[in-house]
């Protein structure tokens, strides 16, 4: 009487759930490793942005294969390579190796969202994809809701090598379930892919818009997820154990916002309202709470008056960006996986660039401050490319 499509998204969701904690243990250990090793804000964010090069070599052909072989093995393949990457982290040994193991851990998790998407658009009625996006967008916010003060908790009672190899062993043993009973066979007419329309898709204006707000989205999540811990201490003077609890705050936030604009989204579509009204009326009204939040940041006394503006920012943030990735299956579904491959190569450049500058902002002029105001300036050009070009209705496409 289980569906099992909701075993799919069980899977789905914890996949990226731990792919999560790998991905922000190392902004956990970072006030450790700048202590250890000697370097600056901006070394850190250097290290920090070689993840996203393997994440983004990875993320267009990730959806392509899985287009085309099926979701089930590429994500499968993908979730060994990232658990590798980051059980080999603590015996790296140097910036040049914690570089080589952060590419690699991008080159594996490049693999995740896409597989996902191409198995959500095979799997799920059209009127089921939003709420199932938003669970599996869930579990990136839980996955980052338990790592972090998880992690503060290991790295300050073990050290910093102990969170990865705790989590190592977690990845690789949803790996062995995911290949034991994971579902293998899609429920709807969503057929295999043998061939990519590439110029009718990128001659959608829908789907530039889709691109540009992907980038603007990444950009505020790698910041705060690379940073948030460490602001939280450099600027309010919070211990580790405290900064990670704190940065917990803002993530649980944004779960409530994402699963909460999930459901609004599909009944407004069910009761009527065109899915291009409904994506825009979510995206705008989120970003612009967000936005407000984040220009009276600055400008708050108190570290406890800083946290709660950064959990409604990040909760208004979360309501909007939750219809981001669900626009690609609106647009088109038969290739879910290479437009979330297209939206992951340019969220990534801006994920390669976001924890870089962040950095370098803060080594440069003692402050934090500016990061937020560039945060704010983008969000506020995203929603005028969303409003002025997005759409949710199928882009015509040659069925091959």
């Amino acid at each position: 009487m289980w569906p099992r499509r909701f075993t799919l998204l069980a899977f789905s969701c914890t996949c990226l759930a731990l792919s999560y904690m790998d991905r922000w243990n190392l902004s956990v250990a970072a006030p450790l490793l700048m202590q250890e090793y000697g370097w600056s804000a901006a070394r850190m964010g250097l290290l920090q942005s070689f993840f996203f090069y393997g994440f983004t070599a990875s993320h267009l052909p990730g959806g392509w294969l899985a287009d085309r072989l099926g979701g089930r093995r590429v994500l499968g393949g993908g979730t060994f390579v990232w658990s590798l990457a980051t059980a080999v982290t603590p015996v790296a040994g140097s910036f040049t190796g914690l570089a080589a193991v952060r590419i690699a851990l991008g080159l594996g998790e490049g693999m995740n969202m896409p597989s996902i998407s191409s198995l959500v658009a095979r799997w799920f009625p059209v009127e089921e994809r939003t709420r199932a996006t938003a669970v599996n967008l869930t579990g990136i916010h839980l996955g980052t809701l338990v790592a972090l003060p998880l992690s503060a908790w290991i790295a300050s009672t073990y050290g910093w090598r102990a969170i990865f190899y705790a989590y190592a062993v977690l990845g690789f043993a949803w790996v062995v379930c995911w290949f034991v009973w994971g579902p293998r066979q899609p429920t709807t007419d969503v057929a295999a892919v043998t061939s990519v329309p590439w110029t009718a898709i990128l001659h959608h204006r829908g789907v530039w818009a889709l691109l540009a707000t992907t980038f603007v989205t990444n950009w505020t999540v790698w910041f705060f997820y690379s940073w948030l811990p460490t602001y939280l201490i450099e600027a309010h003077g919070f211990s580790l154990k405290e900064s990670g609890v704190l940065s917990a705050l803002p993530t649980l936030a944004m779960v409530v916002a994402g699963l909460v604009a999930g459901w609004l989204s599909d009944g407004l579509i069910v009761r009527g309202i065109s899915v291009t009204r409904v994506r825009k009326l979510v995206l705008a009204s989120g970003f612009a709470g967000a936005i407000v939040f984040l220009l009276l940041l600055p400008h708050t006394a108190g570290a406890l008056g800083a946290v709660g503006c950064l959990v409604g920012g990040l909760a208004c943030f979360g309501l909007g960006a939750s219809t981001v990735l669900v626009n690609s299956l609106d647009l088109a579904p038969r290739h879910a996986g290479v437009l979330v491959g297209l939206q992951g190569t340019a969220g990534n450049v801006a994920g390669m660039i976001s924890p870089l500058l962040g950095g370098v902002i803060v080594t440069r002029t003692g402050s934090w401050d500016l990061n937020f105001y560039v945060i704010a300036a983008l969000l506020t050009a995203g929603v005028g490319v969303w409003t002025g070009w997005a759409s949710g209705e199928p882009i015509t496409l040659p069925r091959r």
